[in-house]
């Protein structure tokens, strides 16, 4: 649970799992919802509390306690349905209505406590469905149960805008067996070509534990895909998290200028035996100008191929991957794909690839970088460049990176890299590759395959004109130790309209609540110097809802000490060992904690649900 750190300045305060104390943080918010006056909003609210003993009108001094009653009522634009905190509603819920631009429905939380939770049945195929539905806010929910969709949302017909799903906690979906991808957790498909969606929004997602494919899905749809098919617009994911499912992790299905950013995605793939196909933590297909940037993704695994990281597939053009961190994954690190259709103008850059590879099966065939192509579909125009990759492989002599694609109009680019390696193969490449100004660190003379010169030396290579400016160095010494180490983050919880925490301090607090729980306090301490202002009550509802994921990983102290936006590393004896102004990555973080503490003890890390959960 997130633990509060006393201060000089207020009492020390108790966890906020338990009991809602009387101070002043813990103020009842009764006629606010997570924290907003919507008096001034058009529409009406209806308040639901499933622990009311008996039904209500729908105001908030006498509630509805069903969603079927809530169900039966058509919504209408600029409406609120708001679940008590604290309560537990047994169904499925599919709310009927839609909003209009500017008067979007909300579901919602009102009071203090936990997030409501809405329980479906396991014989329920969804717990929370919208049907060609738009200008839509969902937030501040718990929802499981059901056996194949937790939130499905499906566009059946035409142009439908405005799907907002955030600080939402999406777990425990177990159904029979995968026979295809259409399936998981949030789930926002099409049923049709000619369905689109535009505007969708996930932020503060967090999903967990299923038997079925996605973790979070977006765009999906299980028909065929032409040559020029209908993109989703304007789709972001954003401060989200994806753990212990048995297909992909977040990904971004036939989109267009859309991103899947600050969000992390861990035990993907974990299928014990393929069925449907195989799958990676976090990527994109038949994809425009989407971007992959300031993510984190580890421990992945596949029951067949793939099982990596991150990955730019087929029919993508103009995407790009950068700033991201990958590391114990059993497959690689990044991959670019083309097959039957182009992949055109990809760039992977800036990411941070350490511990990639872990199965010697796929280390073998993939590299931490595969290039790989089928069905005469060509990349063209990639770029390789600014990674940082650390390469030990289980199988000594593997190759770091591995490119058999087909490539058109000019050589792959790969360039101002970082490889430190514990093969002495570098990579085996045809000869559609244009090394230069790379760095590779080993103890030893590293080999390189492009073309038909195989097993050569840099020098060669440079003698034939590739590698210009490439240098070879030796390791730096190990400095991994032991010693404790301890974070000490300034965060301004700012809240957005809404009540719920703002896009930029969410975006910390995920990539902090990570590092922490995987490492352990035993190892690494975190400390979230809070500086609020806001509602104290929105401000307790908000970081307790930040408790689902990693639980207890964060220690808040609501005494400020510095100006927000500083963050620093410290010795467990207080020694300063580095700082960081304004956002600081997964990847930074990541980097700065291993150099230091070696590869993570994975302390908080859950387990898929028990097996006779999965019958």
């Amino acid at each position: 649970m997130i633990r509060l750190s006393p201060s000089e300045r207020t009492p020390p305060i108790p966890s906020l799992a338990r009991a809602v104390c009387v101070s002043t943080l813990f103020v009842l918010l009764s006629a606010y919802v997570s924290g907003q006056d919507h008096s001034a909003l058009p529409g009406h609210s209806y308040y639901v509390d499933c622990s009311a003993g008996s039904a209500g009108d729908g105001s908030i001094s006498h509630p509805l306690n069903s969603l079927e009653a809530a169900q039966a009522h058509p919504f209408e634009p600029g409406d609120r349905i708001a679940l008590a905190r604290g309560s537990v509603c047994h169904g499925s819920f599919s709310p009927q209505g839609s909003g209009v631009e500017g008067k979007p429905i909300r579901l919602t939380a009102y009071g203090q406590g936990p997030r409501p939770r809405i329980v479906a049945p396991a014989n329920a195929l969804q717990v929370l469905q919208l049907s060609n539905q738009q200008y839509w806010q969902i937030d501040s929910l718990d929802l499981s149960g059901a056996n194949t969709y937790g939130i499905f949302v499906n566009a059946g017909r035409g142009l439908l805008h405005h799907i907002y799903l955030k600080d939402l906690y999406v777990h425990d979906v177990f159904g029979g067996p995968l026979k295809n991808k259409d399936n998981g957790l949030v789930v926002i498909a099409r049923s049709s070509e000619t369905a689109v969606f535009d505007d969708v929004l996930l932020d503060g997602v967090d999903v967990a534990h299923t038997n079925q494919w996605a973790g979070i899905m977006a765009g999906g749809g299980n028909y065929g895909n032409g040559p020029n098919p209908e993109l989703n617009t304007r789709v972001v994911i954003r401060n989200s998290t994806v753990h212990d499912v048995y297909g992909d992790g977040i990904i971004l299905f036939r989109d267009k200028n859309s991103t899947i950013r600050t969000s992390a995605a861990w035990q993907t793939g974990m299928q014990p035996t393929e069925t449907t196909g195989t799958p990676n933590a976090i990527w994109t297909w038949t994809c425009t100008d989407c971007t992959v940037e300031d993510n984190e993704a580890y421990l992945t695994d596949s029951p067949g191929v793939d099982g990596g990281a991150y990955d730019v597939d087929w029919h993508n053009t103009r995407n790009t991957v950068q700033r991201n961190y990958a590391h114990d994954t059993q497959g690689y690190c990044v991959a670019v794909f083309a097959a039957g259709f182009t992949t055109i103008d990809s760039i992977v850059r800036d990411n941070l690839c350490i511990a990639n590879g872990l199965s010697p099966r796929l280390a073998a065939l993939q590299g931490a970088i595969y290039l790989h192509t089928w069905n005469d579909g060509p990349i063209r125009h990639l770029v390789i460049e600014g990674n940082t990759i650390e390469w030990r492989p289980p199988i000594p002599g593997t190759a770091a990176i591995v490119n058999d694609a087909l490539v058109q109009d000019g050589a792959i680019v790969f360039r101002h890299n970082r490889v430190l390696s514990t093969s002495p193969r570098i990579y085996i490449s045809n000869a559609q590759m244009a090394p230069s100004a790379n760095t590779y660190v080993l103890d030893g003379q590293p080999l390189f395959s492009v073309g038909d010169k195989h097993d050569v030396s840099l020098e060669n290579l440079q003698s034939f004109g590739l590698e210009s400016g490439s240098v070879v160095v030796l390791p730096p010494a190990d400095a991994v130790g032991q010693s404790p180490l301890h974070i000490e983050s300034e965060v301004d919880l700012a809240l957005d309209g809404d009540g719920l925490i703002a896009a930029a301090p969410r975006a910390q607090l995920v990539a902090l609540r990570n590092l922490a729980g995987e490492y352990g306090a035993a190892y690494l301490k975190v400390t979230v110097h809070v500086h609020g202002g806001g509602s104290p009550g929105a401000e307790a509802n908000a970081l307790r809802d930040l408790e689902d994921v990693y639980p207890g990983a964060l220690v808040f102290d609501f005494k400020p000490a510095r100006p927000a936006g500083i963050m620093r590393l410290f010795t467990a004896d207080g020694r300063l060992l580095q700082e960081w102004h304004g956002f600081v990555n997964a990847s930074a973080l990541g980097a700065a904690v291993r150099a230091r503490l070696g590869a993570p003890q994975y302390a908080h890390m859950q387990n898929l649900a028990s097996p006779e959960k999965l019958q």
